[in-house]
C-alpha cells in the first residue's frame, strides 16, 4: 500500500484498536514516581552501538515500561494508526533510518534486547510525532491533542567573548522520573553526555560531546511529513559531530521527516548557531547577542513553511516573555551570565510561561546552562526555579 492509496476510516476507530505492546508496568506493579529521586539517574555505557543500547535497555527497562504505560492513550492512538496501514506509517520510516543511520537502528535494537520490549514497539515510540502528523496530513483528522504548554524554550547569548546556551526541556510531566543521563562511549567516536527520554534514541534532550559540541532543540509542528528519516536520528547525529561545521552540516542533512530547530554551539570556537530545518529547506543563524527560540520558525526564509499553530500554542507566549526579559539586558553585557538567563527561564509571569509546572499534563522537565568559557553544563532537575542542579564536564 502506498501513501496516496491509503483509505481512511475514522480517527476514533484507528485509535480504538488494541495496544499490542507487552510492557510490564501496570497499575498492579511498582513504577518509579516523580518524587523517588533527587536528580536524574546516571549511567555510563561503552562498546558498539548495539552494546550501549543493550546496557541502557537493561538498566532502565523499568523506566521505559513505566513511561510507556503513563502514555498509554497516546501510544494506543499511534499503534492503531500503524496497524491500519504499516506500509504508510511505519515501514518507510524504518527503511529510511536503516539506509541513512544504521548504527542508530542497531542501538535501538540493543535497547529492545536489553529491556525485553520488542524492537517494533520501541521504534513506534520513537516516531510518534511523525505518525500523528502524517495521519493528520493525509486524513485531515487529529486523533490526539497535546497539552497546551507542550514545547521547549531556548535562550542563547554570544557577545564580547562570552557565550551561553540555555534550554528548558518541556514535555509530558509523567516523563520526569523516567528520564536518565547517559555518558556514552561508542568505539571510535567521541564521548557523549546527554539527557535521554526512556526508550528513545539518546540525544533528543540537551547534550554535549568530547569535541566541545553542545546541542538543544525546539520541535516545530510542521504540517507536512516526508516518509524519510525520523527526527530523533538527526538530533543524535549532531552529538556525534567532530566540529561545529560538521555539526551544522548534520543538522542540515536533507533526508528528514519533519520540521525542527537545532541550537548548536562549540566550546572550542566560542560560537552558537541555530538551524531551522524542514524537509524542503533550511536556514541558519549565527548568534550575536541574545537569541530566543521556542516552537515556531522565526528566520526569514522559513516563515512560509506551514506549521500547526495548535500543535504548540504556548510558543508565542514563551517567545514574547523571553524576548522581553532579554531585551532589557541587550546593552548591558557586563550583567549577562548564566544565572541571569536562568532567571529569565524561571519566569512564571506569562499566560503560559517558560517555566511550566504541570500545566495540562506537561511540565518543564529540566533546565540546561552551557557555559562556553568554563566549558561545562549546569543541568537542573525539573523546573529551574527549584534550583536542583548538578555541574558536568567532559
Amino acid at each position: 500500500m502506498k501513501r496516496r492509496d491509503f483509505l481512511f476510516g475514522s480517527a476514533a476507530a484507528a485509535g480504538a484498536l488494541t495496544l499490542p505492546f507487552a510492557w510490564g508496568c501496570t497499575k498492579d506493579t511498582e513504577c518509579p514516581t516523580p518524587d523517588s529521586q533527587p536528580h536524574f539517574n546516571y549511567l555510563e555505557v561503552s562498546g558498539t552501538h548495539h552494546d550501549i543500547g543493550k546496557q541502557i535497555g537493561t538498566r532502565f527497562s523499568k523506566e521505559i515500561m513505566g513511561s510507556h504505560y503513563a502514555l498509554h492513550d497516546l501510544l494506543t492512538s499511534v499503534a492503531g494508526i500503524i496497524q491500519s496501514a504499516p506500509d504508510v506509517f511505519y515501514d518507510p520510516f524504518l527503511e529510511a533510518a536503516q539506509i541513512h543511520f544504521p548504527d542508530y537502528v542497531d542501538e535501538l535494537q540493543g535497547i529492545a534486547d536489553g529491556s525485553g520490549i520488542s524492537f517494533d514497539d520501541i521504534f513506534q515510540s520513537n516516531i510518534f510525532m511523525e505518525v500523528i502528523y502524517l495521519y493528520y496530513e493525509l486524513s485531515g483528522k487529529k486523533n490526539y491533542s497535546f497539552p497546551p504548554s507542550f514545547g521547549c524554550s531556548s535562550t542563547a547569548y554570544s557577545k564580547n567573548g562570552k557565550s551561553f546556551l540555555t534550554h528548558n526541556e518541556d514535555l509530558f510531566t509523567s516523563f520526569l522520573s523516567y528520564m536518565y543521563l547517559l555518558k556514552i562511549k561508542v568505539t571510535g567516536k567521541h564521548e557523549i553526555l546527554t539527557l535521554s527520554y526512556p526508550g528513545l534514541i539518546p540525544g533528543i534532550p540537551p547534550g554535549m560531546n568530547e569535541a566541545g559540541i553542545v546541542q538543544c532543540g525546539n520541535d516545530i509542528c510542521g504540517l507536512h511529513i516526508e516518509q524519510s528519516v525520523p527526527m530523533v536520528f538527526h538530533f543524535r547525529s549532531v552529538l556525534d559531530a567532530t566540529s561545529l561545521d560538521d555539526a551544522v552540516s548534520r543538522a542540515k542533512y536533507p533526508h528528514r521527516t519533519r520540521t525542527m530547530t537545532h541550537n548548536i554551539g562549540s566550546f572550542n570556537e566560542n560560537k552558537i548557531v541555530s538551524i531551522e530545518a524542514a524537509p524542503s529547506k533550511n536556514e541558519s543563524h549565527n548568534v550575536d547577542g541574545f537569541y530566543v527560540h521556542t516552537n515556531h520558525f522565526i528566520l526569514p526564509e522559513m516563515l512560509d513553511v506551514e506549521i500547526d499553530p495548535s500543535g504548540m500554542p504556548s510558543s508565542e507566549s514563551r517567545f514574547n516573555k523571553l524576548t522581553e526579559l532579554s531585551d532589557a539586558y541587550a546593552e548591558k553585557p557586563n550583567d549577562v551570565n548564566g544565572g541571569l538567563i536562568t532567571s529569565f527561564m524561571s519566569s512564571h509571569n506569562a499566560e503560559i510561561p517558560p517555566c511550566v509546572h504541570d500545566h495540562g499534563g506537561a511540565s518543564t522537565l529540566s533546565h540546561s546552562v552551557f557555559d562556553f568559557q568554563k566549558k561545562n553544563w549546569n543541568l537542573y532537575y525539573s523546573n529551574p526555579c527549584l534550583n536542583n542542579t548538578k555541574l558536568y564536564k567532559l
